[in-house]
Parts: C-alpha cells; sequence; structure tokens
C-alpha cells in the first residue's frame, strides 16, 4: 500500500513539474534571443563605427536578406572598387603628365663659357755657379844668408854739462767743485739740466705728450688740483697745478725722458739747497726746502726723471703729496718692463 502512495504521489509532482520545465524552456529561449540580437547590433554600430560606407550595404537584420539582396550588395562592392581603381590610375596619369610638363618646360641652363685664369709667370733666376779660386802655386824661395860684416865699435866723446837751476813757480789751488746734483752719481760732477729758455705752451695735456712722444706724470683732478698751463722745451714738460678751493697754493710737476745710458740728473732747477734722502717708499725722494712756504723733490724711476715745486704748502702736506700720491703713481706706471 505504502508502495503505490509513494508512486501516485510521484506521478502527481511530475504532472504539476512538466508545465513549469517547459515554461522555463520558453522564457530561456526568448532571453538567448534577446542577448543574440543585442550582440548584433553591438556589432553592427562598431561596424558603423569602423566604416561608416558600409552602413549602407549591410542591414541590421541580416536574416532577412535574400538572395537578390546578397547580389545586388556584391555587385554595388565590386563597382564602387572599380571607380577606386579607376580614380587611382586617374591620378598616376595626372602626376605623371604634371611631371613631363615641368620637365619641358624647364629650358636647359647655359654655362658661360669660363676663361682660363692667367698664370703667374715665375723668373727663372740663374743659380750662381760657385768660383773656384786659384791660387798661385808657391815657389821656391832659395834661401840667401848675408854674409857677416866686421862691426866697429864707436864710443860717444863726453860733452860738458850746463847746470840748470829750476825756477820756483806760483801754486795754483784748483777751484771748488759746484754742489752735487742728488740724482747724478758722486763719481761725476754735479750738473742740472735747466728749462729751455724758448719753451713752448700747449692747449692741452694731448698736444704736449704728442710733442715729446710720452706721457707726462699729472696730478688726478679727484686730488683737488687743476691744470693751469703746459710748458715743454729740450724733452723736459712742466705741468702747473692750481688747488680749486686754495687759489694761493700752486704746484709744479717736470717730467724728462732720458736717453739709453744717460744718467740722471736733477731737473727741479733748484741749486744751494740742502737735499734730505727718504726711502721709506721704497723710491728713493730727494726732498729739500727752498724757504718757509717753498718746498722741492726730485726722484727717478725707470728711464724717467721727475721733480715737484709747491709754493704755500706746508713741509708736511708737501711730503704727502709727492709720497702717497706722485711717487706712487710714478713707480706704478713708468717701471722699464
Amino acid at each position: 500500500m505504502n508502495f503505490r502512495k509513494k508512486v501516485a504521489w510521484l506521478m502527481i509532482i511530475a504532472a504539476i513539474q512538466m508545465p513549469c520545465l517547459s515554461f522555463a524552456a520558453e522564457e530561456d529561449k526568448e532571453l538567448s534571443l534577446i542577448a543574440a540580437e543585442q550582440e548584433r547590433s553591438a556589432d553592427d554600430e562598431r561596424l558603423d563605427e569602423i566604416n561608416p560606407a558600409l552602413t549602407e550595404t549591410i542591414t541590421t537584420e541580416r536574416t532577412q536578406e535574400t538572395d537578390k539582396d546578397k547580389r545586388e550588395r556584391k555587385k554595388k562592392l565590386k563597382q564602387a572598387r572599380k571607380e577606386k581603381e579607376k580614380a587611382n590610375e586617374q591620378k598616376l596619369k595626372d602626376s605623371a603628365n604634371k611631371k613631363t610638363d615641368k620637365r619641358k618646360d624647364s629650358s636647359p641652363i647655359e654655362i658661360a663659357p669660363t676663361e682660363p685664369t692667367p698664370r703667374p709667370v715665375v723668373e727663372t733666376k740663374p743659380e750662381p755657379q760657385p768660383v773656384v779660386e786659384t791660387k798661385p802655386e808657391p815657389q821656391s824661395v832659395a834661401e840667401t844668408k848675408p854674409e857677416p860684416q866686421s862691426v866697429v865699435e864707436t864710443k860717444p866723446e863726453p860733452q860738458p854739462v850746463a847746470e840748470t837751476k829750476s825756477i820756483p813757480q806760483p801754486i795754483t789751488t784748483p777751484p771748488a767743485a759746484p754742489p752735487k746734483s742728488p740724482l747724478t752719481p758722486p763719481s761725476s760732477p754735479a750738473e742740472t739740466v735747466p728749462f729751455a729758455n724758448q719753451k713752448m705752451l700747449y692747449a692741452n695735456f694731448a698736444e704736449v705728450a704728442r710733442a715729446v712722444h710720452f706721457i707726462p706724470l699729472y696730478m688726478p683732478r679727484k686730488s683737488g688740483y687743476e691744470i693751469t698751463s703746459l710748458y715743454a722745451g729740450q724733452g723736459i714738460v712742466e705741468v702747473r697745478y692750481g688747488r680749486r678751493w686754495e687759489p694761493t697754493v700752486s704746484l709744479t710737476v717736470r717730467t724728462y725722458k732720458r736717453k739709453d745710458g744717460e744718467e740722471p740728473q736733477d731737473i727741479s732747477g733748484v741749486t744751494g739747497v740742502k737735499w734730505r734722502v727718504d726711502t721709506t717708499t721704497g723710491t728713493t725722494i730727494y726732498v729739500a726746502k727752498i724757504s718757509e712756504t717753498e718746498q722741492v723733490a726730485a726722484w727717478a724711476v725707470g728711464h724717467y726723471t721727475f721733480s715737484a715745486r709747491a709754493e704755500n704748502l706746508s713741509y708736511a702736506g708737501f711730503y704727502s703729496l709727492v709720497a702717497d700720491e706722485l711717487v706712487e703713481l710714478s713707480t706704478h706706471y713708468y717701471l722699464d718692463i
């Protein structure tokens, strides 16, 4: 009894499940069709994006395309290909025609014959031929010995000697030597180079430099001194200065270029003064006091000799001006290199 009940229950359950399975199968078919249609539409959209010219020939519903439509589509594709091939051939022909036209239009370039450049004529000088010195052949010299002669000795006769007495002469003392120049060596006599009486007055510094062929020593404007006049004569250049804020103060600077082998000499033109030697700057400077208001200095650098003279300036101010400015400038710009 139990077995029959179980079979009956199974039959009932199978009868109930059959329509459900058929319904599920139909739903699965519909879902698969929808998915296929979506894939076809996606493929068609991709084809349209890749080549928009294919949209006219390829339809979305491929299953509905008949054989006639396929033939017509193939014909259209063949025609389109032929037209493209013809267009390409035409383009090739046109480009070939253009190249030939250009070659015909281009006229040949005439090259003018170049005249041959004349070659330099090389003068051929005759080569000097060696001169053959012909020395005379030595001839045999016959040695002739002088015959010995008899020598007669002659004695001088004694002569009377006259006694001479020396007459005393007056003794003359040599004159006193003049005072030595500070720039002249001790072994040589004292000399000074006087300034020329016929000195020339120049308008500016460039003119006087051209006249003597060297650049004289000068004071920069920053020091407060201005050039008032320029003179030159016998190779000596004299530059006169005035002080801007003290019109009573004056300064005269002289420059002289020595020749090769010429000894340095004093060009200040001042004599009869007591010179003081100073070597603190490394250059030997001779300084002297002319009066209470006048001082003079002299020094030499290389081939140049200098002097400076000031009026209405204190001794300390004059020494600072010479040592710190004039000698400093001359030792930098007038050295023999």
